[in-house]
């Protein structure tokens, strides 16, 4: 049940490179949360009207300084909105709503490896996930973490220590192997023929279609996390459709702030 409340900032970390990762508290939210559901979050009082929607990073035990009804948004200050939120302190109010949209799902295999593919701050709802899977005992994931610069790679410590490997690459070769994540995420996938897999992507939409084709082309099961500009977050404004295959073969549209974030490689007509 979607709920909408008033709270405070308990801590925002200032990570570098323009990152932050905001923890407040979510009673009656929290818990309904599924990794790759997003909240709409506005700042009392401020100029900015509209709320941003942000995907959940963290929920209860996905970081060590979060209570019992503790969620954290990994944002980087890209506008006015997230320069706001960047500027308040413990005990700021915000405005937040949520659960929203659809999530991740567990691979059907309780043996696939969870392949993470992540680009920059695309990196945001893979925490939460992590952590999910390894509370169901399922493998542990390998994350390809691909971004401009090497300060465009937030809490990369903390993939390290989670995931079985983490694959880094940069544009600029400044951190790990200078490609784009595809590259080496390619590689993996031939030499990885005929072992269970699913891929799980979020980041900018072309590296977003380019894992789909490589997924597809191998058969592989892939979700992507798609981001769009939104108004409302919960299916009012239309603001945020795209493109999909409608079961007649022809094109429709779907919201991606209701049946997204999260859509299976094959349902998007790219």
């Amino acid at each position: 049940m979607i709920r909408d409340l008033t709270t405070t900032v308990a801590v925002n970390r200032d990570l570098g490179g323009g990152h932050h990762l905001v923890a407040f508290d979510a009673p009656g939210i929290v818990r309904a949360m599924r990794p790759g559901q997003f909240f709409m979050i506005g700042i009392p009082g401020s100029e900015v009207l509209l709320r941003r929607p942000f995907s959940v990073c963290g929920l209860p035990g996905t970081f060590d300084d979060g209570g019992e009804r503790a969620a954290q948004v990994l944002y980087k200050v890209v506008g006015r909105g997230t320069a706001l939120l960047a500027a308040l302190g413990p005990g700021a109010p915000l405005t937040v709503l949520g659960p929203l949209g659809r999530g991740f799902e567990p691979p059907e295999d309780p043996d696939a490896l969870p392949v993470f593919v992540a680009g920059g701050i695309g990196s945001a709802p893979f925490p939460a996930l992590a952590v999910d899977f390894e509370r169901a005992g399922r493998p542990k994931p390998l994350l390809f973490y691909g971004a401009r610069t090497a300060i465009d790679l937030p809490l990369l410590d903390w993939f390290r220590g989670r995931c079985r490997e983490v694959v880094v690459t940069t544009e600029d070769g400044s951190a790990g192997e200078r490609a784009l994540v595809t590259r080496p995420l390619m590689r993996f996938l031939d030499e990885a023929k005929g072992k269970p897999l699913e891929l799980y992507a979020c980041g900018p939409e072309p590296m977003l279609r380019a894992v789909s084709n490589l997924a597809l082309a191998r058969g592989l099961p892939c979700q992507l996390s798609l981001e769009a500009h939104m108004a409302c977050g919960f299916g009012v404004c239309i603001g945020c459709v795209v493109p999909t295959r409608a079961e007649d073969g022809g094109t429709t549209f779907e919201r991606v702030c209701v049946e997204g974030p999260v859509m299976r490689a094959e349902r998007l007509a790219w």
